[in-house]
């Protein structure tokens, strides 16, 4: 779809409310936390933008462009690529299929965790932009940070960003947790219709492992032609797995950390169970305390939390905010008094690369060196 009177149009219109100080969108901060953008996306919203689509008719009065009829036909030399976006996982509609006939240009990333995959990957020159939402990527480093446009200040998600905004992008790959592509924010028809390919990763789905993580690698390897420099990270990743395997030993293993993994939360706590998060602490020697939840994410009491009682507390780091959490658990009524609490044994992971992201095999290692420090001194 042509895009440039589109984005000749929006950028004047834009211009001219920011000028008149007229701000008429409501901008959500994204709170941590919440079901799904974290598994669970962390950008839902309460407004629900209108949808507007805006077509440029050629000079001979057709819709169908020349360009849109290239792109229909697709890239002769680029080899189709065919993802499912799974949709059902959080009742958004049934899962849709999506053919790449040629290479997206214009990259838009949902959060940190999303835009570490195509930092990592090299990918930075084809993003057209990102949100670090609220859950920060503090421990990598990519030069690319700095050069890749933000599209809202951090601490807010890509719900805060308009229909319009998007599309003045020229965003054609947008990747996010489910929740992005919902009807309050850039749904599936939204996406239709404007040519942007949705992506929704495998590492998000409730059940997922390092396995899944290793497909979205493989897959956008594919889809953007770095097969190789994919396969080079999923196997840095293995390497370091198979470290930490090694260092701890069977008996960590077999004896696993009993761990309260600590996201958000003072009425009731936010925490990990199962999915990615869960598959790292257990490749770290630990398990979640609510490793029986049938989800990625769960919202159990803090009573649950007390009768579970966790060797270890693991604060999920958004950005920065571990001290504030200990702090809180420490004076807390139903928590002051666990034994990990106690006993100081309370530590901290980037929330962000616990949930499947460049940096999470690295996190995994971090972990067991918290949990296990005598066996990495050696």
């Amino acid at each position: 779809m042509k895009k440039r009177l589109l984005a000749a149009v929006l950028c004047c219109v834009m211009s001219v409310a920011f000028f008149a100080g007229c701000g008429n969108q409501a901008r959500e901060t994204s709170k941590a936390g919440e079901t799904p953008e974290s598994s669970r996306n962390r950008e839902s919203t309460e407004q629900e933008n209108t949808k507007q689509s805006v077509k440029e008719p050629s000079s001979s009065g057709q819709e169908t462009s020349e360009t849109e009829t290239k792109q229909a036909a697709g890239d002769e030399n680029y080899d189709p690529v065919t993802i499912t976006l799974n949709l059902e996982r959080s009742g958004l509609g049934e899962n849709v299929e999506h053919t790449f006939t040629e290479m997206p240009s214009h990259i838009v990333a949902s959060g940190d965790q999303m835009a570490d995959f195509f930092f990592d990957l090299g990918l930075e020159g084809q993003m057209a932009g990102y949100t670090k939402g609220s859950c920060w990527s503090l421990v990598s480093e990519y030069p690319a940070r700095d050069s890749v446009p933000q599209l809202v200040e951090p601490g807010k998600g890509l719900s805060a960003l308009s229909k319009e905004e998007l599309l003045i992008t020229n965003c054609d790959f947008l990747i996010g947790w489910d929740s992005v592509f919902s009807d309050k924010n850039f749904s599936s028809g939204f996406c239709n219709e404007n040519g942007i390919a949705m992506y929704f990763p495998y590492v998000c789905s409730d059940h997922a492992t390092f396995a899944d993580l290793y497909k979205d690698y493989e897959t956008l390897g594919r889809i953007f032609k770095v097969e190789e420099l994919a396969a080079e990270k999923v196997q840095a990743m293995k390497d370091t797995l198979q470290r930490v395997k090694e260092t701890l030993g069977e008996e960590a293993y077999e004896n696993p950390v009993k761990v309260f993994a600590y996201d958000s939360g003072e009425e009731a706590p936010f925490t990990a169970c199962q999915g990615m998060p869960g598959d790292i602490l257990k490749l770290a020697g630990g398990i979640s305390i609510f490793d029986d939840i049938e989800a990625g994410w769960a919202t159990p009491s803090w009573e649950e939390v007390v009768e579970r009682d966790p060797d270890v507390i693991l604060i999920l780091d958004y950005d920065g905010d571990v001290e504030e959490k200990a702090e809180f658990l420490r004076t807390n009524d139903a928590t002051k008094d666990l034994k990990a609490v106690k006993e100081g044994r309370i530590f901290s992971a980037c929330c962000s690369d616990m949930q499947g992201s460049a940096g999470s095999a690295k996190t995994v290692e971090m972990i067991a060196k918290q949990l296990y420090p005598d066996r990495f001194e050696q």
